[in-house]
């Protein structure tokens, strides 16, 4: 749930300099919503799905975007979880993700990620994540525990690590999504020598059990202003 995904989306940038801008507008009707229920804020939502760490447990998402420049995208995302391994000295539990991201002119970009977690279910941590897009391991600086389940409104700190010159700073929070269910949000900053180059919020909606029902990915590059938001449920 941790991984990222912009270093393989940072290679889109032949894309963004080939977006033709916005397309035109469709026509506008009218329906009716259902009134939306704040959910309980007493409520205890899992913050892993059953079997998340289990090998073989799998998830994806069809997502669709678009960035600030007018370009558009739609994605295939996916994560699913290897044999216990090693890592950094420790045993693991490695996730392996998968992204593959087209544009409106049909240029596709796809890459991998491993993230891995502890073992200890009571103890989770999330010890760092190797990006093999650019063959960059990103160790820990510093680490927390990552809670089994949280109440809307609690927040935390996942950790710090570094690798390729760079220091990621990984939070979370748990706020209200309504209806009985609760937004899962996840944020990564990205700095060199202290200057931000990026930062990416991940939002899973899920349920009192962990699982996920959608998920938004929003991307920012310090260096152009570019924001690109992707969302999608899960397959």
């Amino acid at each position: 749930m941790f991984n990222r995904y912009k270093l393989v989306i940072a290679s889109i940038g032949v894309m963004l300099l080939s977006a033709c801008g916005s397309g035109g507008g469709g026509g506008s009707s009218s329906t009716s919503t259902p009134a939306s229920t704040p959910t309980d804020t007493n409520l205890a939502f899992q913050i892993f799905p059953a079997g998340a760490f289990t090998s073989g447990y799998t998830e994806t998402y069809q997502l669709t975007g678009s960035d600030t420049t007018g370009g558009t995208y739609t994605a295939t995302l996916s994560g699913t979880t290897q044999a216990q391994t090693t890592f950094n000295g420790q045993p693991a539990i490695p996730m392996q993700s998968l992204v593959k991201i087209t544009n409106q002119d049909g240029v596709v970009v796809t890459g991998t990620s491993i993230g891995y977690h502890s073992t200890d279910s009571g103890s989770r941590m999330y010890l760092g994540f190797t990006d093999n897009t650019t063959s960059t391991t990103y160790t820990a600086v510093s680490l927390n525990i990552i809670p089994q389940s949280a109440k809307i409104g609690d927040i935390g700190v996942v950790g710090t690590y570094s690798g390729g010159g760079e220091t990621d700073q990984i939070s979370w929070q748990l706020t209200n999504a309504n209806n009985g269910l609760a937004n899962l949000v996840t944020n990564n900053t990205t700095t060199i020598s202290g200057n931000l180059q990026w930062s990416e919020e991940h939002i899973f909606v899920i349920d009192q059990q962990g699982n996920r029902k959608s998920l938004t990915i929003k991307i920012y590059y310090a260096s152009n202003g570019v924001t690109i938001t992707l969302s999608g449920n899960k397959q």
